[in-house]
This record gives structure tokens, sequence and C-alpha cells, in this order.
């Protein structure tokens, strides 16, 4: 609607200069137009720029995620570190138990990651978003035009690992499978897998928890 209000008093401005005959009065409805039109013109910066006549909503949700490793007695979360700082990631996941193409969850600008270790046996994608909205119906009737609403401030993306799951960056997760293609033919590794490999058949969690601590190890000693 401001759009509209400022079109409208550009014109009524043009139209008072062009039309008015009695010089005060001429000045008086230009000197009131041009003040409506530029203070259009600052609110509709203002709402572009600063947001005016907004307000921030923060919205949670909460996905549960499934291994980029299906096979495996644990639970594997991937990810890849990007840019120059190392800060920002790449997560490989997938989005249900029966997908066969991984889902490869790119960083923006606006988006923060962190991996946070949780209880159970269920991993989860714990998505928290700020949003602008209009305060109410009359800045959404004045604005709404611009198509600022839900525009995105900040989103924070976590992913919640229990202890039957592997966080691993792509580099660890190939220094891993080195280590253990060394570890192959050694009897020690091959009556280790065989056992977990058995409790995995009545103790899943419990086996799992047990792969994993095992590997955390392995990681850990072999630089």
């Amino acid at each position: 609607m401001i759009i509209f209000i400022l079109f409208i008093f550009v014109i009524l401005a043009f139209v008072s200069l062009m039309m008015i005959q009695d010089m005060r009065k001429r000045i008086i409805a230009v000197a009131v137009s041009f003040l409506i039109v530029i203070s259009s013109v600052v609110l509709i910066i203002a709402n572009m720029h600063d947001h005016f006549g907004m307000k921030v909503q923060t919205t949670t949700t909460k996905q549960q995620i499934y291994s980029v490793q299906g096979q495996n007695i644990y639970g594997v979360l991937s990810y890849q570190q990007i840019g120059t700082s190392g800060k920002e990631k790449i997560f490989i996941y997938r989005d249900t138990s029966t997908s066969t193409t991984p889902t490869v969850a790119k960083p923006d600008l606006k988006t923060k990651t962190a991996i946070q270790n949780v209880q159970g046996n269920q991993a989860f994608k714990v998505t928290t978003s700020k949003n602008y909205v209009y305060r109410n119906g009359f800045y959404k009737f004045m604005f709404a035009i611009s198509g600022n609403n839900h525009d995105l401030k900040s989103r924070q993306v976590t992913y919640q690992v229990p202890p039957t799951w592997l966080a691993l960056s792509s580099q660890d997760g190939e220094r891993l499978k080195s280590i253990v293609s060394g570890m192959a033919n050694q009897a020690d590794f091959i009556q280790w897998f065989q056992q977990v490999k058995s409790q995995s058949q009545t103790d899943p969690d419990g086996a799992a928890q047990t792969a994993v601590a095992y590997y955390q190890n392995l990681l850990a000693n072999n630089h």
C-alpha cells in the first residue's frame, strides 16, 4: 500500500504545482505532498533495510536422520569441512531409513551448525530458524508488496548424535578405513569383530556403543 501512497502523492505534487493558481495554497499542497513522498521513501527503505514494522519469529523443527552407511552396526554422520577457516561444514546423512541417496546439507551465510552428543539410539537434526514477520495486519497491509515477510534472519542447525553413532569428518573416515584395512587379517581384530557382530543380534545398542568406542580409540591413537 505504501508504494501506491508514494505514487499518488508524487502525482498530487505535480498536479498541485501545475494546476493550483493561488500561490499560498500551491506551496502548502506541494509541501504536504513532498513531505508524504519523502516519509514514504524513508519508511520503504527502513522496511527493506532494517525490517521496520517487523518482529523476529523463532521456530524449531526436529527431524530424525539416518546413517549415511545403512549396513553398519553403528550409525554414521559424515561431514566435510570447507572454507579457509574450516568452520563451515557439509553434512551427509539419509532422510529416511529407506533412502538410497544420501542428503548433502550445504551451509550458507545465515546458517550455523553444531554437533551435540545426546542419549538414546536415534540421531536428529534440530533446526531453529529466526524469521522476520510483520508485527500486525496494519504493517503487513502497508509493506507486504515488498515481499520480505518471513525473510530469514539466522538459522541454527544442531545434529544430535547418540553414543551408538560416529560423527566423522571425511578425512577421519578415510583414515579409519585405512586403519581397519591394515588390521583386517589380525586375529585379535577378527575375534573382536565377530564378538560385536554376535552381540548385535541380541543387544544392538550395546554392540553399536562398543564399536563406536573402539573406532574412536583407534582414531585417537593412530594420528
